[in-house]
């Protein structure tokens, strides 16, 4: 799956004040649970920003909070303004944005009265077409350092905790580097047969399992493919996807880990610590549900359920957006237990045993087809619009759904319908694991 919102931000110019400590916890429990969405291995969470609801990404790679886009309804207020430039991962031009202090924000029972967030305008980040989720936002790594946070993948919940919970001597433990707001762990990995001791960053908002930085002792001699790899906030990410041999986290082994060797030049203007290898994104830490203690430099994780997947990737080599809606018409049928109707006067014969009703559905489009992959071979091309795939209408489906599709299992039959500039077009697969 294309990432496109591997947001990293480096603040080039301009005065910032930074928030104070204006946390009002309104519980009267010693935890406070949020619930999260839970897609493409990120953690979307709703929250209340001078009075508006907002669905932002809950992200632990990223030192700052980021507003991107707006609901279409509603109109937001930006306290305490000030202009600045700031730069990212991709290849382009230092853009400009505002950074604005003393906002309100809300999640539940947590109230934050001088949160602060950094305004990205005139930059086409659309989320919503790649996750099918309206996405506003980053929620960075300043949130998770207020309270001990424990984040549990499988019930989709983070609980804020005052003290540390008494489940805690189950799970395991790692000390971990805190720099400006953000954690790193370190990882044992083999690569060609190879022990390496990553330092990574722990982020949250990267979808893939594992990046690694090349270097002289890294290097990727296992078969790879090379791949647009997502957007970031200047331009598009290029790079190769591939497997490690085998990723031990303390005494947890994962084998044939995907990983993504971004290229280096989509990287040159952020500030990398020393020593950092690259990064551990959510497909490997949904597997484990976490407690982060940032203020003590430790993480306490559990494996969970997760654990067990497959890592898979996406074998068809389509990428797939959500490009608009539609309405659809779908028959109801009304049993004459629950349907009722009387008649002063009838003199025509009716039929009630059936009716309909229109609702709005979601269009997925292709917006990008891997050169060589098993769609590209069947003649597939971007801009063909999906209409079923394997017998279920697509409206009915979500990204999600339809990338665990084409993540299934080697040599799986796919069938997909296309509509082509007005030509219904069938085309037949089958999924192709070539890493």
């Amino acid at each position: 799956m294309t990432k496109i919102f591997f947001l990293r931000i480096l603040i080039l110019y301009g005065a910032i004040s930074f928030a104070q400590d204006s946390i009002v916890w309104n519980s009267k429990k010693d935890k406070i649970k949020i619930p999260f969405e839970l897609s493409h291995n990120l953690i979307i969470v709703e929250v209340i920003f001078n009075g508006v609801k907002l669905k932002m990404i809950a992200d632990t790679g990223a030192e700052k909070n980021i507003l991107f886009a707006f609901p279409e309804k509603d109109s937001i207020t930006l306290n305490k303004t000030s202009k600045m430039k700031v730069s990212g991962v991709g290849i382009g031009e230092a853009i400009e944005a505002y950074i604005s202090n003393s906002n309100k924000l809300q999640i539940n029972d947590y109230t934050d009265f001088n949160f602060q967030i950094l305004l990205i305008s005139n930059q086409e980040i659309n989320i919503v077409n790649k996750l099918g989720i309206p996405i506003n936002g980053v929620l960075g790594s300043s949130f998770f350092k207020s309270y001990i946070t424990e984040i549990n993948y499988e019930k989709k919940l983070i609980f804020l905790h005052k003290k540390l919970p008494k489940k805690i001597s189950s799970f395991s433990m790692t000390d971990d580097l805190i720099n400006k707001n953000k954690a790193y762990i370190d990882v044992d990995a083999f690569i060609n047969d190879t022990f390496f001791k990553l330092k990574l960053l722990f982020d949250t908002c990267l979808s893939d399992g594992l990046w690694l930085f090349k270097d002289k002792k890294i290097k990727n001699d296992n078969k790879s493919i090379r791949d647009v790899l997502g957007r970031g906030l200047l331009g598009d990410i290029t790079g190769e996807r591939s497997r490690v041999d085998k990723v031990v986290f303390n005494n947890f082994e994962m084998q044939e880990v995907l990983v993504v060797y971004p290229d280096s030049t989509s990287f040159k203007q952020i500030e990398i610590i020393e020593g950092r290898n690259g990064s551990l994104g959510g497909e490997v830490t949904m597997r484990f549900n976490w407690v982060l203690d940032y203020k003590n430099n430790k993480f306490y994780f559990q494996r969970n359920d997760f654990f067990y997947k497959p890592f898979n990737f996406n074998m068809s080599g389509i990428e797939v957006q959500h490009s608009g809606i539609q309405f659809v018409k779908e028959e109801v049928e009304y049993s004459s237990s629950n349907f009722k109707i009387s008649f002063e006067k009838n003199d025509e014969n009716f039929n009630f045993s059936q009716n309909y009703r229109y609702e709005l559905k979601p269009v997925f489009d292709i917006y990008a087809i891997r050169k060589n992959s098993p769609a590209d071979k069947a003649g597939i091309k971007v801009g063909d619009v999906l209409k079923k795939i394997n017998g279920l209408s697509s409206y009915n489906l979500s990204i999600q759904k339809i990338t665990d599709i084409f993540q299934s299992e080697d040599g799986k039959q796919i069938t997909i319908v296309v509509d082509r500039k007005g030509q219904i077009l069938t085309f037949k697969f089958k999924l192709e694991k070539i890493l």
